[in-house]
């Protein structure tokens, strides 16, 4: 049929329309929760080659060139748009090196087999429960994760719930209640609903759930350490030595924020025997660069050597860290135009890794970055940030007395930074405060 331009025209509009819906969605409204890839689902695959288009077809949104154009240049509805079809290098680098939530994939979780097979000889073969502690980031909830799916693999049930606050021993296992009704035989069953009608102590959910269930269950509790009532945790020891005492086919993995096992769980001595701690350390250099590997890998960035050397010192055996300070280094990489993280590129991923965590952390961050102007302090700075991200507690005599308000002190006579995160981003400030002017400040100590 022929065209009389009527019908070009009207087509013309209903794009631009469509285009100004965008643009109001992306600026004013929240993203929906699923949109449908635009011109037909071409590209929702990733792909770094769009595919072949007929030029008389293209629209404005079709029209959104590829990297390496520097993202940065391009207005809010392009790069939503982009998003969408999967071909945003951005969303490459954040999905490659995904800082924000736990590992879900037992191939991901590098360096850490070590501590994988010890819970499984403790938790699996030995039948003891397990306390999983170590700093923020480290891997802890990954690792309880990945075991989880590992017991549901071999035919037991792994139940994960996060504690929260100053939680009763009975509102603590209360959701759990459901999902061990559906593993116990009838009786057991009837035991069990009628303690999520009342309060209960450690005793009285042990005799339910102990002869009641089918098969081996492991509760794993995370945060445990948030838990500040002191006899929840007094009632929690005594649930664990008594599921062991009865051989009930019900273990605990305890995983939280700690330097030690007292300090997480305050448990009788006795209870010792019964438990397996996993301690969740800094990697080694080997681990670092797998992570880096594979991030790089599944991104298409590349991270030459003086690049890996910077990120591994800030992150300091952290894989938190590591994928942190590798995202926003490669992110810097593609607001540039180049697939190749550079020591600028670094630099400004550690500066922007900063100032993220200072918009949570402003009073720390803002001493931080005033002490690492200082020249004759950076050094001292350094191997304390060292200390604390490698053993979590530093000797108080060592921490310079302008750094105290970041830190917090003990009896014993270590102290621990407020902020667990913190060594890593003293670190990364440190670097950056190497290439800058010193300032006059007054006096550190």
């Amino acid at each position: 049929m022929a065209d009389d331009g009527k019908t070009g025209g009207w087509w013309h509009q209903v794009r631009r329309a469509v285009h100004r819906i965008l643009c109001w969605a992306v600026n004013e409204r929240p993203a929906p929760a699923r949109a449908a890839a635009h011109n037909g689902g071409r590209h929702s695959m990733l792909s770094d080659t769009p595919a072949a288009q007929d030029p008389a077809n293209i629209s404005e949104l079709d029209a959104i060139p590829a990297h390496p154009t520097p993202e940065s240049t391009l207005a809010p509805a392009q790069r939503f748009a982009a998003a969408i079809g999967a071909r945003s290098q951005r969303a490459r680098v954040i999905a490659a090196f995904n800082a924000a939530q736990p590992v879900d994939d037992r191939y991901e979780l590098l360096g850490r087999m070590t501590e994988l097979n010890r819970l499984v000889d403790g938790v699996v073969e030995r039948r003891q429960h397990a306390v999983v502690f170590g700093a923020r980031g480290s891997g802890k909830t990954s690792l309880a994760r990945i075991f989880g799916d590992l017991a549901d693999e071999a035919e037991c049930v792994a139940l994960y719930h996060a504690a929260t606050g100053d939680t009763g021993f009975a509102d603590l296992l209360r959701p759990y209640l459901p999902f061990l009704q559906a593993e116990a035989r009838p009786a057991g069953r009837a035991a069990l609903a009628a303690l999520g009608e009342r309060d209960f102590t450690a005793r009285d959910f042990a005799s339910a759930a102990a002869p009641g269930l089918t098969r081996r269950i492991f509760l794993i509790v995370d945060e445990f350490d948030r838990i500040e009532n002191r006899q929840t945790k007094a009632q929690m020891a005594s649930l664990l030595k008594l599921l062991s005492d009865t051989r009930a086919p019900l273990q605990f993995l305890l995983v939280g924020i700690a330097a030690d096992v007292d300090e997480l769980l305050e448990a009788h001595p006795s209870l010792r025997r019964h438990m397996v701690a996993v301690p969740i350390r800094p990697v080694g250099p080997r681990a670092v660069e797998a992570v880096i590997d594979e991030g790089a890998r599944r991104s298409g960035i590349t991270f030459p050597a003086e690049a890996r050397m910077l990120i591994g010192a800030a992150a300091a055996g952290s894989p938190y860290h590591v994928r942190l300070f590798c995202q926003a280094a490669g992110l810097a990489a593609v607001e540039a135009g180049t697939s190749t993280v550079d020591v600028g590129a670094v630099r400004a991923g550690l500066a922007s890794s900063f100032e993220e965590w200072a918009s949570v952390n402003a009073a720390a961050a803002a001493l931080l970055e005033r002490l690492c102007r200082l020249p004759e302090l950076r050094e001292r700075l350094r191997a304390l940030a060292c200390d604390a991200a490698a053993h979590q507690t530093v000797a108080a005599d060592r921490v310079p007395q302008a750094l105290a308000p970041a830190l917090l002190f003990n009896d014993s006579g270590t102290a621990v930074f407020a902020d667990s995160l913190a060594p890593q981003f003293l670190l990364a400030r440190l670097q950056l405060a190497a290439t800058e002017p010193a300032l006059a400040v007054a006096a550190a100590e």
